[in-house]
């Protein structure tokens, strides 16, 4: 049965309830599981005089609410309740150390965190808690800028500009320099140029306009010093110049900092390990006359780097701060032990860390699943039946899973079987897979080929990518289709437009009727075949391949999961052509489903990339895709750094889960029409085994159809009965205690043993099979398995 949720004791119920479940009566409130609970007690209690601020606190909770002097770093675990301590610490400092409101300088990294904050410090303190400066870095920068900004060059009336105005500016200056914006991206150049000012504008003696010289086809610092010449001009601000003139405000100008040091005495600092360069000068540089510096964060946490973040903050803070006190909260409300242990087992791998051990308030639980598929389908299958089952057998409502993904290509296997089993379900944080700007534009392609008459589909294709075909020319098609009463495609075919057609609208008429010549060979060319020769032909990956920014390799990563998604597809009918899949995907895609509509009263399944998932819980839990190149990611893996984030974002997705956590890898992938052996991800081998279990999914066949069956369910390097498919997706659970080392005769490793080989070096052993003569040992090196005859290979334990 699955645990019930707890409650406070019975004297706080009345003031508490969205407390959920049943505990003994007389339980003390500490216990109590619900955050959001919890925070309603405390402001009964507080604002009723019952107890002191302090007296719902843990030990290390209390002593980092009453620390108020000097330098201090709050390392706070995951789900150790590090908002509760940042607002009773406030309370503590305006109720007992008579510190006015107005006096506390707090900052955080989202909109919504401060006002959540906002909220519940006026919970505790009253009407003077809306004078506490609580705003994220930027709005702080923009409140100071605006009053004291004219000597670094900022008038108080300033704008700011958000992307899409930066990239209108880019694409006003590619025009004055005859480039053309549709083939070079206007936001491509943004973003390098935000790269660019997080990586260099505030270290002396770099030019950031050089950073980016090489393999351009254009001159990046022409246009960077003009981007900046134009924000001048427009009397503007980007969001990386909020903090960068901020912090040249506060380097240069001692007397407007002594003003700001004289306003503010307390300084709290939360996600201390998301800030950048910039944001940790701005903090330093305040705080340095009073030295009431609070930082609070978990190293362990920060997966930003790539958009600036630095870890070095947190790690150096005891160096910045010779006298810094730190205190860590390590206890967990969210979590049960083995998900903690889980998670906890991952992130010792990381050598640059502060050491912590976090300890579940929860007590013991489910263990963490690893299902291994065989191919993607498999795994979407597993988590799916997964869902319906703990739906069925345990009352779980949707709205309590959460599917968690490395790339956003991957949720497509996931939202398809949903569909299939009338799950409703959110992506988070994007679009789903079908609305995708790029999957719309492949299919628009297709559909434009199984039927040149449709104008809506050639309007969407005929300049993407860019081909140098303008407004005038689009223009020109239409009216002489309107006076000739001919369809665009055949003005455009037969050369209605005069001696003189733009050269892209040749280059697409001839790549469009050598598609229409292909298509022409389905079915006995393969619908998935079709459809790569189509992006060959229309120039569409390689001018996503040219453009190489991490949006657009994500782009490529949706159009290979699309290919893969037409493969499934002619699997599954053995006559399969263009005009039926795509009847068939409009019907799919257009089904009501997923926001609403049939059920809503039990919510949607989540998915989301691990990313996106940072600062939320979920009772259930898949953290889908372990594999090596995916997660850790490929891109990311190479350097030690690299690995250490893809671990750092890995332990964040484990401790998301509150009851349950699934892993699941597949043995195979497919990948831009190729199937390739993968292999599971290190993380799960870094794993205890004591908290894990293990569980084998065969799909029927490299496709989504029908339900798989699950092969063998174990406890981890434990052996297991095999189960028999009992045609339901079940799994029949018959586990045998014998030690995996086995008898005389059999191996004389255990699984997860590292061994020596002479060629190889240092492996660990993943899979022992067969006996006698043909005993043979699967080991990884590396990031690659070997199969060996324990007979005849040299090995020795490590």
């Amino acid at each position: 049965m699955r645990p019930p949720y707890r409650k406070c004791a019975p004297d706080f119920v009345k003031y508490n309830p969205s407390c959920r479940g049943i505990k003994n009566a007389g339980a003390p409130f500490s216990s109590c599981h619900n955050q959001a609970a919890r925070t309603s007690c405390v402001r009964f209690s507080i604002k009723g005089n019952e107890m002191s601020i302090t007296a719902l606190l843990n030990d290390n909770q209390k002593n980092a609410v009453t620390h108020t002097d000097g330098p201090l770093l709050i390392l706070a675990g995951a789900g150790s309740g590090k908002t509760r301590v940042i607002t009773h610490r406030i309370a503590y400092l305006v109720n007992k150390k008579g510190v006015h409101p107005s006096a506390i300088f707090a900052v955080t990294f989202t909109n919504k965190a401060t006002e959540e904050m906002k909220k519940r410090i006026t919970s505790l303190i009253g009407p003077g808690g809306n004078s506490v400066f609580i705003k994220t870095f930027h709005a702080a920068s923009v409140y100071i800028l605006r009053r004291y900004g004219e000597p670094v060059g900022v008038l108080p009336s300033f704008t700011v500009y958000d992307t899409s105005d930066q990239a209108s500016i880019v694409r006003d200056i590619l025009l004055d320099m005859r480039l053309d914006p549709k083939k070079i991206r206007p936001e491509s150049i943004v973003s390098k140029i935000s790269e660019v000012k997080d990586r260099a504008e505030l270290i002396d003696g770099i030019d950031p306009g050089l950073l980016f010289r090489k393999n351009l086809p254009y001159d990046f610092k022409e246009i960077y010093d003009r981007y900046h010449e134009g924000l001048t001009k427009a009397n503007a601000l980007d969001f990386n110049d909020l903090l960068i003139k901020t912090v040249r405000l506060l380097r240069s100008h001692p007397e407007t900092l002594q003003k700001l040091q004289r306003q503010w005495s307390h300084f709290m600092i939360d996600e201390y390990q998301d800030t950048n360069f910039a944001q940790y000068l701005i903090a330093k540089h305040l705080a340095a006359a009073s030295r009431n510096i609070c930082v609070v964060g978990d190293d362990d946490q920060s997966i930003y780097s790539w958009r600036g973040a630095d870890i070095r903050n947190i790690l150096d803070f005891e160096k910045d701060y010779g006298d810094a006190n730190v205190i860590t909260l390590e206890t967990n409300y969210r979590s049960t032990r083995p998900i903690l242990d889980a998670a906890s087992s991952v992130i010792r791998n990381n050598l640059k860390r502060k050491e912590k051990d976090l300890v579940s308030d929860r007590g013991d639980g489910e263990p963490v699943v690893w299902c291994r598929a065989n191919n993607e389908y498999g795994e979407a299958e597993y988590v799916v039946s997964t869902i319906i089952s703990l739906k069925h057998r345990e009352g779980i409502s949707n709205g309590d899973f959460a599917i968690f993904y490395r790339t956003n290509a991957q949720s497509r296997v996931f939202e398809d079987r949903l569909r299939k089993e009338n799950i409703p379900y959110r992506v988070v944080g994007g679009m789903k897979f079908y609305e995708r700007k790029e999957v719309k534009d492949v299919l628009a392609y297709m559909k434009f080929i199984a039927n040149p008459m449709d104008q809506v589909s050639l309007k969407r294709i005929i300049n993407t990518p860019a081909r140098g075909i303008g407004k005038v020319a689009i223009d020109k098609i239409r009216a002489t289709a309107a006076k000739e009463n001919l369809p665009e495609w055949v003005v455009i075919r037969d050369d209605h437009l005069g001696d003189k057609p733009p050269k892209g609208l040749i280059e697409f008429k001839t790549a469009m009727i050598a598609a229409m010549d292909l298509a022409r060979e389905i079915p006995g060319l393969r619908l998935s075949d079709f459809a790569g020769r189509l992006l060959e032909l229309s120039g569409y990956v390689k001018a996503l391949e040219d453009e190489d920014t991490s949006d657009s390799r994500s782009r490529l990563e949706n159009i290979s999961e699309l290919i893969n998604g037409i493969y499934d597809y002619e699997t599954s009918l053995s006559d399969a052509g263009l005009d039926q899949f795509l009847q068939d995907i409009s019907l799919y895609t257009s089904e009501e489903n997923p926001d609403g509509g049939a059920e809503t009263s039990g919510g949607l399944v989540t998915l989301m990339t691990v990313h996106n998932a940072k600062g939320l819980e979920f009772p259930v839990v898949f953290l889908t895709g372990m594999e090596e190149d995916i997660f850790p990611h490929k891109l990311s893996s190479d350097t030690e750094e690299g690995l250490e984030e893809e671990r750092r974002l890995c332990y964040v997705g484990i401790t998301r889960g509150m009851e349950r956590v699934y892993l699941t890898s597949a043995d195979l992938r497919r990948t831009f029409n190729e199937v390739y052996q993968k292999e599971p991800s290190r993380f799960i081998f870094e794993i205890s085994p004591e908290t894990l279990e293990t569980v084998t999914y065969c799909a029927n066949g490299y496709q989504s159809g029908g339900r798989g069956r699950y092969e063998e369910k174990k406890k981890v390097y434990n052996e297991s009965h095999i189960v028999p498919d009992n045609g339901s997706g079940e799994i029949e659970e018959e586990p045998s205690e014998r030690d995996d080392s086995g008898g005389p005769g059999e191996s004389k490793f255990r699984v997860r043993d590292s061994v020596m080989h002479p060629k190889y070096g240092v492996g660990r052993v993943l899979q022992i099979e067969g006996s006698g003569d043909n005993l043979k040992l699967t080991i990884l090196f590396g990031r690659s398995s070997k199969t060996f005859l324990e007979k005849y290979t040299p090995l020795e334990k490590a």
